[in-house]
Order: structure tokens, then sequence, then C-alpha cells
């Protein structure tokens, strides 16, 4: 590449070469790059991390060394215990597996920014623009020619206002798609809390002066959804104090390195502390629970880090002995790693796909579910439009494809900078909603048949398996044919949202269905796509 093509790409800032790829460097719209004249040294936190250790460090320390050891009674006391082999005994409850649909709220200072490099296949994460500012060179780029090369990563926060949030309309829009349970991204990755913690000052509380989380937990409880608690155990950067009482940066997966000055813009609002475990994550995560009693443990961050550096045995004891007798609740596979390997598939009570990247084996052998996106992207994206959101067809297909196999979906939803939930994505929810309110018998509550699929045909089964539900995908025209169920000779077969039962016969292993002549026109039919044949074996 000659020295006047890489002046020509840098000058007119329209795109951006990286990894042997040109990559399309847009300008982004009207809130998603710095306002004209905006200075953002003007609008950061009033104390510096030094100035966090003088004031706040040492009272943290002691209210961490009494959550902790409160932390340790509670479990030497209860049933679970902070170890791999009291924590296998716990399985997901029944109710996990029956409400089939949640909603994921991918929402923070990351939605400030709203963008990833556009690929034409697979996911894209906007939820790690924060960090991709200072590694991938797209974003980089993108983000220097939009906000500039002086605006860091912290300068987001005094943009995150949510003046746009709606967590009653959210949880509404939940209850109308037919979703049973709803997970916020409570803290990602850079540590910025969406409820007041008193371990932290990178929080809604301190920056906003708002709960977003609490909130939605009253409005669940009211129309009768679960609720979980998304928790980065690990964090991009964090501030910890040496044996010398002198600044440390902690770095994703507890490696150290000497404190620099862009940590002043990387970890605003950290209080800095001596074991990031102990006397930091531990106690903010029982915090929580106490506070809002989820009913599901969601971690992430965890892939590189072993799990005693972030206390996910302590966490989940603690949150298994406080819902004993009283409720029953889940813990996802996201640990840590353990001897070198990594607890995914491995240790928790929901194994937690992404984008379908789980074994076969382990969906089979496991309750899963799988997340992803209405969109390619984790995280608000401006450049989401109708041509990279699934379509309500392609949504209710997958949908289904995941129910056969024996998961539930967490979907992303991706609220923009100010907490506004997308129209688009707002009306593929509904879209969902309006089928299961006709199709849901054969969705929720039910089990995986022994035959996952056949053809366009996908199958479910009632819990007691006296009735078995062929979901087929396409319209099967004046008749459909099922060679994997043999119903009984006084059996009754219906199709979902037509009232009167269908006629049908069995011969040579083939169950043959037959469609009466009105359905043949769209019109008539009792919804747009997947149809659900009911089966009274």
């Amino acid at each position: 590449m000659n020295k006047s093509l890489i002046l020509s790409i840098v000058l007119c800032g329209l795109s951006a070469f990286c990894y042997g790829q040109t990559v399309e460097i847009p300008v982004a719209p009207d809130g998603y790059k710095r306002p004209e004249g905006y200075n953002p040294a003007q609008h950061r936190y009033k104390y510096s991390l030094s100035d966090m250790k003088e004031k706040f460090s040492e009272k943290m320390l002691q209210d961490a060394e009494k959550e902790f050891n409160r932390v340790l009674d509670v479990n030497s006391k209860g049933e679970w215990k902070p170890t791999g082999v009291s924590l296998d005994r716990h399985y997901a409850p029944e109710w996990f597996q029956d409400v089939k649909f949640g909603m994921f709220v991918d929402w923070g200072l990351w939605s400030v920014g709203g963008w990833a490099v556009k690929k034409e296949q697979g996911a894209m994460y906007p939820d790690w623009y924060e960090h991709r500012i200072d590694y991938d060179k797209n974003a980089e780029k993108y983000h220097d020619q939009n906000w500039g090369v002086d605006f860091q990563r912290d300068d987001l926060i005094p943009f995150f206002k949510a003046s746009a949030y709606q967590p009653d309309k959210l949880v509404d829009v939940a209850v109308e798609a037919g979703m049973k349970y709803i997970i916020p991204f409570c803290k990602h990755h850079s540590g910025f809390c969406l409820w007041p913690s008193s371990f932290t000052h990178r929080d809604a509380g301190d920056m906003l002066g708002k709960d977003l989380i609490k909130p939605i937990v009253d409005n669940c409880r009211e129309k009768g959804l679960k609720f979980g608690f998304y928790f980065s155990t690990d964090e991009w950067e964090y501030p910890v104090i040496d044996n010398q009482g002198q600044l440390l940066t902690r770095k994703w997966a507890g490696k150290y390195e000497p404190y620099s000055p862009e940590m002043e813009t990387w970890a605003t609002g950290k209080i800095a502390v001596k074991d990031f475990a102990k006397d930091y994550i531990i106690p903010q995560a029982v915090e929580f629970i106490d506070r809002y009693d989820p009913d599901i443990l969601w971690y992430d961050g965890e892939w590189d880090t072993p799990v005693e550096l972030m206390g996910t045995y302590e966490i989940s004891a603690y949150f298994y002995n406080k819902a004993e007798g009283r409720k029953e609740v889940a813990v996802n596979d996201r640990y840590g790693r353990e001897h070198d390997k990594r607890l995914r598939s491995i240790r928790g009570d929901i194994f937690a796909s992404e984008y379908g990247a789980m074994a076969d084996e382990d969906r089979a052998r496991h309750v899963w579910e799988e997340n992803r996106g209405i969109s390619q992207s984790f995280g608000f994206n401006w450049q989401d439009t109708d041509n990279n959101v699934i379509t309500s067809k392609a949504f209710v297909d997958m949908f289904v494809d995941i129910v056969s196999k024996g998961g539930n979906l967490l979907l992303i939803v991706n609220l923009d900078n100010q907490g506004a939930l997308p129209a688009v994505q707002e009306k593929r929810l509904k879209d969902i909603g309006k089928w299961l309110k006709i199709n849901g018998e054969g969705i929720y509550s039910t089990r995986a048949y022994s035959v996952k699929s056949e053809n366009n045909v996908r199958y479910t089964r009632s819990k007691d398996s006296k009735t078995v539900y062929a979901i087929s995908l396409e319209w099967p025209g004046k008749q459909l044919e099922l060679k994997s169920v043999e119903p009984a000779p006084d059996s009754k077969i219906y199709l979902l949202g037509y009232k009167d039962p269908l006629k049908w016969s069995y011969n040579n292993g083939t169950t043959t269905v037959l469609l009466p002549s009105k359905l043949q026109k769209a019109a008539n039919r009792p919804c747009d796509y997947a149809y659900t044949f009911k089966i009274q074996k």
C-alpha cells in the first residue's frame, strides 16, 4: 500500500485499512457524534482516581470486609457451599424450562457510541465500543472521525442520560411479545452499573441520580415476569492498591500493569481496592441480590479468568442459600476457568449459547438457552435497518427450531443511546407475540420430542408426553405428512387457531393430515407462518 493512498485514506476519513480490508467509515448522525464546540475535559468527573482512593477506599474496604464475612457466614450455615461439587447439585428450576422466551436488554454507555464495523454475516458487537476504541483500528478511526482524538472512553458518560427510557413500556412490550423473563445488562465489562451501587461511583446513582433497574424489577413483579441479574464478573481495568499504598492497574483476567494516566478516563468513579474479588466483585454482587432479589444470575466476562479471582462460587452459593426454601432460582454457566479449563457447558444450571456457538451434544444433555439479537448487533447500532434485522418469519422459524431442541430463546433487544426501544425491534416483538397467542400451546411448558425435526417440521411435546406438536415452518398444502409420530386410532389432530379437528390417516409409517379447502387461502389461515398441529396420542 503506497504512502499517497495511506495519506488519502487518513485525510478523507472515508475508510480505514485493517487486516487487509478497506472498511467504509461513515459520518454518524446527530446524537451519535460530538456536538460542535463540546469540550470533554470540562465534563469529567469531579474526583480523580487518586482522590477516590484517598476519600473512599478506606471505608469501602471496611464495608467490603463486613459483607465478605457475612457471605462466608451465610454459606457456612447454608446448604450450598462455594465449591464445584456443591454447586453441581443444583439444577435449573422447572419454571425456567417452561417459560421458553426472555428479553435480554443490551444497553449501557456503549449505546452512546452505537456503532460497529458492518459485517455481511455473523454477530457484531457495538457493546464493546468503549474498549474497541483502544484496539480495533476501524473503531478507533470511526471514533476519531466522529468524536475526536481527545474524546476518551469515559467521556461518553455525560451523554448517557436515559432521557427516553421507559421501563414500564419495555416490560409491557415484553408481555405483548409473549416473553416470560427479562434480564437487563446491569453491569457490563467497563464496570458502569445501572443501579446505585455502594461499592462504586461509576453507576447510575452517582452519575445520573437514577436507579435504572428498580423500575424494571417492580414492573416485572407486577406483571408476573421473572427477573435476571446480568453481571460482568471481570472488568477491562480496575484500580488496585499495592503493598506500598500506590495505585496499580488490574487488567482483564487478573493481569497487573503500572498505573497510567489513561486510567483517569477509562475507570472513572472506581474506588481502588486491594483484592478485586473480596473487596469489590463479591460485595457488589450480593448487595444487588439482597436489594433486588433476582430469579436468575447471569454471569459474563469470565472466559479468561480463574474462578477464584472473581468469587463466582461464593456469589452463587450465597444466591442459592438466600433463595433456599423460598423460591427456585438459576445461574448460568459463565463461571470462569478452573484448572485451566473454561467452565462454559460444564458448570451451571443453564448452559448459555451465543449465536449458535454450542455443541449439539451439550444442548442434548443439559438445560440451555440461546442468546442472540433481533439484528446482528449485541448493543445498539445506529446502522441497523430492516436489511439486517431478522424478518418476522425468520424470527419465528428460529424460535421454533430452538424450542424443538429443548432450549429457551433469550432475545437481545438494543435500546438506543437514551433508552428508547427502536421501532423496528418493537415491531418484530409484537409480531412474534401475535404468533404466540395462537401457537403458544406448542411452545410454553413443552419439552423436546424424541425426534427434533423432519424436513420443514419441528416437533415439541407436552411434559406428560400425551400430546405431540408438529410445527410446520411452511404451509404444507393440501396435506401434511409426518413419519415421526404414530397417533392412537382414536387420536384427534388439530391445527391451533382452527376449531375443528382435522381428518387424518396412518399407513406404512406415515401420518397424513388433510387440510380443509378453505385453509388453502392464506387469508383463512390462523397465522401467517409456522403452523402448529396438535396431535393427541
